[in-house]
C-alpha cells in the first residue's frame, strides 16, 4: 500500500513539474519583490531592518495535519490543489506527520502553542505554494507569507505570525546560513537556508548567547 502511495505522489508530481515546465518554469523571488510586500504588509510607519528567506531546520519536528494552519488567502487553484495532494500523500506514506514532542527536538524546544513552535507551525500551512520569509521591523519579527504558485505571479503577502522585539530574547549561529532564535517563553528554533549575509545580519540584531539553552541535547 506505502508504494501504491509512493506512486501516486510521484506521478501528480511528475505532473506539476510538467505544468510548470510548459508554463515557463517555477518563480523565484528575489530581493527587490520581497521589500515590496514587506513594506505592503507591515503596519504604517513601521521600518522594515532586515529580512532572511530562512526555513525550519530539518531537525524541526512535523506539524501534524490537525494543527495545520490556513494559508491566509482563501481558495487552492487546481495546481496547488495537485501539488498539495502530491506532498500530502508522500507525507502519509512516509509516516512524516508523526509531530513527537517536539521538546525532544535538536532544532525546536517549546510546545505547540510557544512562541516557537508557533513559528514552526505557521512556516507550513495547510495549502502548498507559499512562500516564506522572516524580518526584524522597528518593532517586531515577523514571518511573510506570499502566495505562490506554479505559472502563477506572486502575491498578495501577509503576517500570519510575529513576535514583539522584545520578545526575541537571544541568539546563536547555525553552521553557515543558519541560526537560533530564543523567545522570553523558554522556546527556540533553528532555522536555515538563504543567504549567509542575510542570516548573520538578523542573527546579530540580538543578543548572542551560544549556549546553553532550555532543553539544549548535544
Amino acid at each position: 500500500m506505502a508504494n501504491d502511495f509512493r506512486d501516486l505522489a510521484g506521478k501528480a508530481a511528475k505532473a506539476v513539474a510538467e505544468e510548470a515546465r510548459q508554463r515557463g518554469g517555477f518563480l523565484t523571488l528575489n530581493d527587490d519583490d520581497i521589500t515590496s510586500f514587506l513594506a505592503s504588509a507591515v503596519e504604517p510607519g513601521e521600518q522594515v531592518l532586515t529580512f532572511a528567506a530562512v526555513t525550519p531546520h530539518h531537525d524541526c519536528p512535523k506539524v501534524p495535519r490537525k494543527r495545520k494552519v490556513e494559508d491566509g488567502f482563501g481558495g487552492r487553484s487546481a495546481t496547488r490543489k495537485l501539488a498539495g495532494a502530491a506532498l500530502g500523500i508522500a507525507a502519509v506514506a512516509s509516516g512524516e506527520w508523526d509531530l513527537g514532542d517536539p521538546r525532544q527536538s535538536t532544532a525546536l524546544h517549546g510546545g505547540l502553542d510557544s512562541l516557537a513552535g508557533q513559528l514552526r507551525i505557521h512556516y507550513d500551512p495547510v495549502t502548498n505554494g507559499c512562500e516564506h520569509v522572516l524580518a526584524l521591523t522597528s518593532a517586531r519579527l515577523v514571518l511573510l507569507r506570499i502566495r505562490s504558485g506554479v505559472g502563477r505571479k506572486f502575491g498578495p503577502a501577509l503576517i500570519p505570525w510575529w513576535a514583539h522585539r522584545a520578545h526575541v530574547v537571544a541568539s546563536r549561529p547555525h553552521g553557515t546560513t543558519g541560526l537560533s532564535l530564543a523567545f522570553a517563553d523558554s522556546s527556540w528554533i533553528t532555522l536555515q537556508g538563504g543567504s549567509a549575509d542575510r542570516a548573520t545580519a538578523l542573527r546579530t540584531a540580538f543578543p548572542d548567547a551560544p549556549a546553553p539553552w532550555p532543553g539544549d541535547r548535544h
